[in-house]
């Protein structure tokens, strides 16, 4: 199959017959995505545990009524808490990915990782449970930079779009697995009702560490080091291609683009700048007068899909519709997260069949017209039957989302950037994404919870004048990075 296409050429008409051939780097690119599934498995994590009665009962405070209620600080710690060892991490992360490579940043998150679990699981208070979150965070961050930055580097131009999809699935896969791992833990009684949740985040440092010693170290990193007969040789680990002649060909391609990224460099005199010790030069050249709209560019695509809604509809869905007197709102939710996984999936072809402005732009205004509809039936007196109608409101937004900026905004932000800074790029992406989870995170459940705002489907107007923002600065910002 490789002998038929002419790999010294990028040919964006033959990304479908590569495809084709690509098996082995698309199961590695799902594996290296596996540790993403822990930022979705975490974000959903707080409202699903919220709603379980034994974990209100183990966190919660008991209230006149003989029920117990998780106070909204409580849920606010837990929930911005690792967001917030999110953006710490990753400053400090970054400057190492680019000093050790790739590999060694993977083993630290699966460590790392396993002892924030132990943390949430051995709880026995809210603080320890919260440091839990924290630590576990710290992973998050790591993998939620790597994921992307690999697949970004490792794979052909043409099918960079369609393999980038693999990290907004791998978010969602993660929130649809905990909903589902949520709704058998709630018919069991005791402890192990809430420690299922928490168990099941094993489950995602096992599989990264199954897999990592034959895990191939970033060719493109190694080009840059000056290391070509090593990538070449982690190069067929990636695709097991017995065409040798290939691998020279992405050899010269990764070469020649780090020659004139580095001429580029050479050429604008930038100046050096660290912190704390940690070198943080290509962080500040993303700012730079020639990056400068790219960077921003890919931070606005990150925020896009915070600001239109993200946190609330995705994170709290179990809990909100409890609030609102969803009946049966464990099922509910199930069905939420198959509908999401699903469109999520059907995203991958559309991504490179319609582009990625036109994926993102007019859906955010559909988006925000059902954020428009939720507010209005948060208004009406008999919440009951208007439950309904946002739930049927909050399915058509979990969709279009899905289809549009949620899949495709990942892979505008990551292909934005040039080859050379992509790292640092992602780097400000994961930060950028994490502040927003942090605003949101904290902020929600004092919208929502009934010992707070107690908004119900009022919420809706909120993140409907968020949401213009982001869709009226994506429809002059986003640009068409399809080919």
């Amino acid at each position: 199959m490789t002998d038929e296409i002419d790999y010294t050429v990028i040919s964006p008409d033959k990304k479908w017959q590569m495809l084709r051939s690509q098996w082995q780097f698309a199961l590695w690119a799902l594996w290296v995505s596996s540790g993403v599934m822990m930022q979705g498995f975490d974000i959903v994590a707080g409202g699903q545990l919220a709603a379980l009665p034994t974990f209100q009962k183990q966190f919660g405070i008991l209230e006149p009524s003989g029920d117990y209620i998780i106070p909204a600080h409580y849920l606010s710690a837990w929930n911005s808490i690792a967001p917030a060892c999110e953006v710490v991490s990753t400053f400090v992360i970054v400057p190492l990915l680019e000093k050790f490579g790739r590999k060694p940043g993977i083993l630290v998150a699966m460590m790392i990782s396993v002892a924030g679990v132990l943390l949430q699981q051995l709880a026995t208070d809210w603080r320890m449970h919260l440091a839990g979150r924290g630590v576990n965070g710290i992973a998050i961050g790591t993998m939620f930079t790597i994921s992307p930055l690999w697949i970004g580097e490792t794979c052909r131009p043409e099918l960079r779009g369609f393999f980038l999809c693999f990290f907004n699935t791998s978010i969602v896969f993660g929130q649809f697995a905990i909903v589902v791992v949520s709704k058998g833990g709630s018919n069991i009684d005791g402890k192990w009702q809430w420690w299922l949740p928490v168990v099941a985040m094993y489950i995602f440092p096992l599989i990264l560490t199954a897999g990592w010693f034959f895990f191939p170290e970033s060719p493109y990193w190694l080009v840059r080091c000056g290391k070509s007969a090593q990538a070449k040789k982690e190069l067929k680990k990636v695709y097991g291609f017995k065409n040798d002649a290939f691998y020279d060909i992405e050899i010269r391609r990764m070469e020649e683009e780090i020659r004139i990224a580095t001429e580029i460099q050479n050429s604008s005199d930038t100046p050096t700048h660290s912190f704390l010790g940690i070198d943080l030069s290509t962080e500040f050249e993303c700012f730079g007068a020639k990056n400068r709209k790219r960077t921003f560019t890919a931070i606005f695509a990150a925020s896009g899909q915070q600001m239109i809604g993200a946190t609330f509809v995705i994170g709290y869905a179990t809990y909100f519709l409890q609030l609102i007197h969803v009946k049966d709102y464990f099922d509910a939710s199930v069905v939420l997260y198959i509908v999401m996984l699903l469109s999520s999936i059907a995203a991958f072809p559309l991504t490179e069949i319609l582009g990625r402005r036109t994926l993102i732009v007019w859906p955010q205004f559909a988006l925000c017209f059902m954020l428009l509809v939720i507010g209005i039936l948060g208004c009406v007196p008999d919440q009951t039957k208007a439950s309904w109608g946002i739930l049927v409101f909050i399915y058509l937004w979990a969709i279009i989302f899905q289809l549009s900026i949620g899949a495709t905004g990942f892979v505008l932000a990551s292909e934005i950037a040039t080859m050379r800074l992509r790292g640092a790029t992602q780097g400000l992406v994961t930060i950028t994404n994490a502040v927003w989870g942090l605003i949101m995170q904290f902020t929600i459940p004092y919208m929502i919870n009934p010992d707070a705002g107690s908004l119900g489907g009022k919420v809706g107007f909120i993140f409907l004048g968020t949401g213009l923002i982001a869709a009226v600065g994506g429809w002059f910002l986003y640009p068409e990075t399809k080919s």
